[in-house]
């Protein structure tokens, strides 16, 4: 788990979804339940800890004993018949750089021959900007405008979705420039969805009100910010003025698609690393559950509670799932997430380069990051809201197995962004997890509920050289692997049996 807490992104889309009330339903987790056990967990664990400190006593992103958990891991999978993906990512750390070399070139021949060119400049004069991130290209195509653009501009800003599914882009926007519009969701999502449907580039055209006329963003209309794109895959883009936006917009209406010649020579400076995805081959394609955990540490440590204990708690249980041939109602996609100590970079990244049709499909994300802590408090990850939610669904069942099968009261922790599941809830993806405590003081009260010792965080070992197996708590682990067991089954469904959460739409 992150030291440092992140800035919290409003996340309004985790309540626009359809009521949100569980499936009666009672999946039957025993043989899974049963499968998961603490001497497996251990087994991965230790093997974990041996790579560390053959390693520098580490496996911090990037390092030698990363990349060697990372290879451990993927050769488990395999062996299991899993067909793991290593997933290749922009760390957004330092040294990342981009940069125009020569400046980008937006022009198309006239009916009488001669060339018009448009004006890059990030201000109320410019016509283009390119997006920070943006290609490398040259490229002659037809600019396809996606549906939902609103000309002229009508209502308040942000009023239009033009972009924000993936159902908006015709087939003649395969090899040929996406022209969508700024509002309703990011511009990244946008960006994403026009690179999931062959286009080559895409145009962001402004939306046309005051202070919304320009390339790039402006709250006052004199300083101007280039847009973000995505990092990586990535591919060509470029920000519009309302203007240049609706020349190409009323071509296309018209009946002829203009076509252009768009340059781009930039200098691209990026740290790749590796995330590990690998899925169920049983369940329906079109609903998944996503599990996840970190495979990375600190410098100062093996980090086998943080998050040795999770890494292993997910490979045991994808190991069970094949060893007892459970048949999944659902797909269940593991993720082993590297870049979590340094700023979540694996795993905000991969809920970045979902497409909106991809996040719809996911039913939630279940995060596991440290779950054996020596004097450890049940938390589980909650909104604080009331009202019912997929999420409240999702932390319900942890909170509910463990009251009625252990005794145990867990205590509400609010989402703070310092885990995986950051990225995913700011795709709109609702999460939950059960977490057992890093630097949080253990108080009487916790003493009371729990056991174990007053005024000790829960993790002594947080993010110190000691954090290796004799850091785990293997009676907590005992009881902890049986809810996450517990709930992978339940929401991933066992035959046709699952708990259901709401569902949602690509819009």
């Amino acid at each position: 788990m992150r030291k440092t807490t992140l800035a919290v992104l409003a996340v309004a889309m985790l309540g626009a979804t359809a009521p949100a009330t569980a499936h009666a339903a009672d999946p039957d987790t025993t043989a899974l339940r049963d499968g998961v056990t603490r001497g497996e967990i251990l087994r991965y664990a230790q093997r974990l800890q041996s790579i560390g400190m053959a390693n520098e006593n580490n496996r911090l992103t990037a390092s030698a004993g990363n990349l060697e958990s990372i290879d451990y891991v993927i050769s488990e999978l395999r062996e299991l018949g899993y067909n793991p993906t290593l997933t290749p990512y922009a760390n957004t750390a330092s040294p990342n750089t981009w940069a125009e070399r020569t400046p980008p070139v937006l022009e198309r021949t006239l009916a009488d021959g001669t060339t018009k060119t448009y004006v890059n400049a990030l201000n109320l004069t410019g016509d283009f900007s390119q997006m920070t991130w943006g290609h490398t290209g040259d490229i002659t195509a037809q600019v396809i405008p996606a549906a939902r653009i609103t000309v002229p501009p009508v209502g308040t800003q942000d009023g239009t979705r033009a972009g924000c599914a993936m159902s908006d882009f015709p087939a003649a926007v395969k090899d040929n420039i996406a022209l969508v519009q700024r509002g309703g969701c990011t511009f990244l999502e946008k960006a994403i969805n026009a690179r999931a449907n062959g286009a080559k580039a895409v145009f962001i055209m402004n939306e046309g009100q005051t202070n919304r006329t320009a390339p790039g963003t402006t709250t006052n209309g004199t300083t101007f910010t280039r847009v973000v794109g995505q990092t990586y895959p990535g591919l060509m883009a470029a920000t519009l003025s309302y203007a240049t936006g609706k020349e190409f917009y009323d071509a296309a209406q018209a009946g002829t698609p203009l076509t252009v010649h768009f340059k781009t020579d930039n200098a691209i400076n990026q740290r790749i690393d590796y995330d590990i995805i690998a899925e169920t081959t049983t369940g329906d394609p079109n609903r998944t559950l996503m599990v996840g955990a970190h495979i990375d540490g600190v410098a100062a440590g093996p980090g086998i509670n943080d998050d040795g204990s999770g890494t292993a708690m997910n490979l045991t249980i994808a190991s069970q799932l094949k060893k007892l041939g459970i048949q999944t109602k659902y797909r269940i996609r593991f993720g082993w997430f590297s870049g979590e100590e340094q700023g979540l970079y694996g795993s905000q990244f991969y809920a970045n380069q979902l497409n909106t049709l991809e996040t719809s499909k996911f039913a939630g994300m279940l995060d596991y990051d440290m779950i054996a802590s020596t004097n450890y408090i049940p938390f589980v990850y909650t909104d604080g809201a009331t009202v019912p939610s997929a999420e409240t669904i999702l932390g319900g069942l942890h909170i509910d197995y463990l009251k009625q099968k252990f005794g145990i009261e867990s205590t509400p922790y609010i989402f703070d962004n310092r885990s995986d599941y950051a990225g995913f809830r700011t795709r709109g993806i609702p999460a939950t997890g059960l977490y057992t405590g890093a630097e949080t003081v253990k108080t009487a009260d916790h003493v009371a509920k729990y056991g174990g010792q007053v005024g000790i965080q829960a993790d002594p070992c947080y993010h110190e050289w000691c954090d290796t197996i004799f850091n785990l708590s293997e009676f907590g682990m005992d009881n902890f692997s049986d809810v996450l067991a517990h709930a992978v089954g339940s929401f991933g469904g066992i035959g046709n049996d699952a708990i259901e959460l709401p569902v949602r739409s690509d819009n």
